[in-house]
């Protein structure tokens, strides 16, 4: 069943673990590598990467204007 909002419109659900399927262990990635293969806007893609980082589940690197994200093995 496809969920939808008060007004009807397609909901689409993010999680985690669909930004853990386009991760490669130990290959660093952008947020907007991430967010143009899920299709998401970079915000979300952020937020979802930012949680999994404060999981333990990616490494968060920071760098000047951009992060750099790796999956854990």
């Amino acid at each position: 069943m496809t969920a939808r909002g008060e007004r009807g419109e397609f909901i689409q659900e993010r999680k985690p673990v669909d930004v853990l399927g386009v991760m490669e262990p130990l290959e660093p990635y952008m947020t907007s590598e991430v967010a143009e293969e899920l299709g998401w806007p970079q915000r979300t893609a952020y937020e979802v990467l930012n949680g999994l980082a404060d999981e333990g589940e990616i490494w968060k690197k920071p760098e000047a204007r951009r992060a750099i994200w790796i999956r854990t093995e």
